[in-house]
This record gives C-alpha cells, sequence and structure tokens, in this order.
C-alpha cells in the first residue's frame, strides 16, 4: 500500500548545486571571526610597540567614518569595509580594557587585602 501525504507539506529535491560556497557567502559568514582576530593581533601589536592611544584614536575615528559613508557604498565593498573597521574598533578596545580589568584587580585586591587585616586585628583581640 503507498503512503498519502495528507499533511499538505510539499516535497523539494535540491539538485546540490545551491551548496556551492561563494567567496561573498564565506565572508558574510566569517566576517566577524576575522575581525576579531584582526583586531587582537593588532592590539598586541601595537600594545608592544607603544601605541596604545594612537590604536583608540584610530579605532574611533574609523568607526565614524564608515559609519558616515556606510550607505553610500555597494555591498561588494561594504562587508570587507566593515572587517576592517570591526577589526579598528576591537583594537582600540582591547588595550584600554587590559588597563582597567588590571585596575579593578587591584581595587579588589586592596579591599581584600584591608578586609583581612580587620580580620587579623580582631584576631590578635581573642
Amino acid at each position: 500500500m503507498a503512503k498519502w501525504n495528507i499533511s499538505g507539506d510539499t516535497v523539494t529535491l535540491e539538485d546540490g548545486s545551491q551548496r556551492r560556497r561563494s567567496p561573498t557567502r564565506w565572508l558574510r559568514q566569517n566576517s566577524l571571526r576575522i575581525a576579531v582576530v584582526l583586531g587582537l593581533s593588532e592590539a598586541a601589536a601595537a600594545f608592544l610597540y607603544g601605541h596604545r592611544l594612537l590604536m583608540l584614536v584610530i579605532g574611533v575615528v574609523a568607526v565614524f567614518g564608515y559609519l558616515n559613508v556606510r550607505h553610500r557604498l555597494p555591498g561588494a565593498v561594504r562587508r570587507p569595509l566593515w572587517v576592517i573597521v570591526m577589526a579598528q574598533a576591537i583594537a582600540g578596545l582591547v588595550v584600554p580594557a587590559i588597563y582597567a580589568g588590571i585596575f579593578i584587580f587591584t581595587v579588589i585586591a586592596v579591599l581584600m587585602l584591608l578586609v583581612l587585616v580587620l580580620v587579623l586585628l580582631g584576631d590578635r583581640r581573642r
């Protein structure tokens, strides 16, 4: 006996030609990864060579520039430019984030040390 499809859903068969990857599709899928890797490598280079403030300025200028011209760019140029601008923004954010993390760690360590000193002073009274 034959199986009948009573749900009303149609079945489509794909020939596999749509599964080919184009460079544009690959870039769209991997653009954030590429931007993060580029940004972290730029941040490491800026940190080692002493261009910390310069990376922050370049990141801010790049983002503002991109936001001003993104609507006038064709799609083929917009995605690669977005990757570059995002890499600059990440590189500009990482170096201050390292210093902020060190500062926050220092403040927490000092507060913990103060609490421990108070505990030690309280232990002296016993």
